[in-house]
């Protein structure tokens, strides 16, 4: 038997919020919805209620890169017309194949390896971009190889995005290096050459700063971003403790309550009394150790009564026995329920008769000697 814990003040509005938070949620709901089935094919799946900020921040990444890779698919998809029409051969085969690796980096993102997949897509689109500019026609670098300069802030943005915030750099840094060496070392168009010879220090320099102005914005926008998610989990998990210890405290004290009064009708003789506490309570052992106790208290009572009635029957019997024996007649006895009732049956229905005394005995002859 257990009682019903009483509800708190707040817990009948809790998690209610204010009047516009159920549709607010609803909005959001229906804003989400869109993507909730592209989650379940291409995220990894979703941790449990109790699950830590890393595993938090896993399905997080995990659903951002989702969306990435969807949309990073769709925009190579889309580019497979120009590349069929494109003066370089080898871009179809180039996109083909950055196809086949973001379907693989989904599927492990999927698994959960969300690392593994951002660096899949990562390292594909930037080798996409770079073999695209390798394999020009008649490898010859032009001024509108300068402007395909400028996508390879797009592996920046995967990299920021997916991996830990700080390889951006490390991106921004091997980029730099690659139009370096490619300025340099591949051969140059007429327009290109041109350019190189009155503003090599203004062509360099631009694409350059491109990418570390992107990288470190990026890394400072996803730095503060991660950081406010840490700061809102150590809130909700204050936030949750505080509930946890306002709801311990309520059940201790309706523990103590309900053991008291326990404790007040048992000293008033009342040993049918139990503690009615439920098993979550933070005092159920020492409720059940209380009841224990009780019921030995209410078994060590009823033989104490139990006694106590035989100590009377056997009274009884005594002064039956005295009034029959000084009467003569036989004994009249009835049921008592109690240990006394054998005895009773024995004795129902029988005379009391002295045996005679030596008084009363006829006295033998002396023997004499001849």
């Amino acid at each position: 038997m257990s009682a019903k814990r009483p509800m708190p003040p707040n817990e009948g509005t809790l998690g209610r919020g204010r009047p516009g938070d159920s549709s607010d949620q609803s909005e959001r709901h229906r804003s989400s919805g869109f993507f909730t089935g592209w989650y379940r094919l291409a995220a990894p799946p979703e941790q449990v209620m109790n699950a830590t900020f890393a595993q938090q921040d896993l399905v997080r990444r995990g659903r951002l890169a989702s969306i990435i890779l969807l949309f990073m698919y769709i925009i190579t998809a889309a580019f497979i017309p120009l590349a069929i029409v494109s003066i370089n051969p080898l871009l179809t085969p180039i996109i083909l194949v950055l196809l086949v690796l973001c379907c693989i980096a989904i599927f492990l993102n999927r698994l959960g390896q969300v690392a593994l997949a951002g660096s899949l897509a990562m390292v594909a689109l930037s080798l996409a971009i770079v073999l695209n500019l390798l394999t020009a026609p008649h490898e010859i670098l032009s001024t509108n190889g300068l402007l395909t300069y400028d996508l390879l802030v797009l592996p920046e943005l995967i990299a920021v995005s997916i991996l830990p915030p700080r390889i951006v750099f490390v991106v921004a840094l091997l980029n730099s290096i690659f139009m370096f060496v490619d300025i340099t070392f591949q051969p140059h168009a007429a327009d290109l050459e041109h350019l190189l010879h009155t503003s090599t220090y203004a062509i360099l320099i631009r694409p350059v700063s491109l990418q570390f102005v992107v990288a470190l914005v990026t890394y400072l926008w996803v730095r503060s971003a991660v950081q406010a998610i840490r700061r809102a989990e150590r809130v909700e998990v204050i936030a949750e403790l505080q509930r946890a210890i306002a709801q311990q405290k309520q059940d201790l004290e309706f523990g103590v309550q309900q053991i008291q009064n326990t404790l007040v009708q048992a000293a008033n003789g009342n040993f049918h009394i139990r503690t009615p506490l439920a098993q979550d309570n933070v005092l159920w052992q020492v409720a059940v150790s209380l009841n224990t106790l009780l019921t030995r208290l209410q078994r060590s009572n009823q033989s104490e009564q139990e006694l106590q009635r035989i100590r009377m029957e056997i009274g009884r019997l005594v002064n039956m026995l005295y009034e029959a024996e000084i009467k003569q007649h036989p004994l009249k006895t009835t049921p008592t329920g109690t240990l006394v009732d054998p005895l009773l049956q024995q004795l129902s229905g029988r005379y009391l008769v002295h045996p005679p005394s030596s008084s009363d005995q006829p006295s033998r002859p002396k023997r004499t000697s001849s």
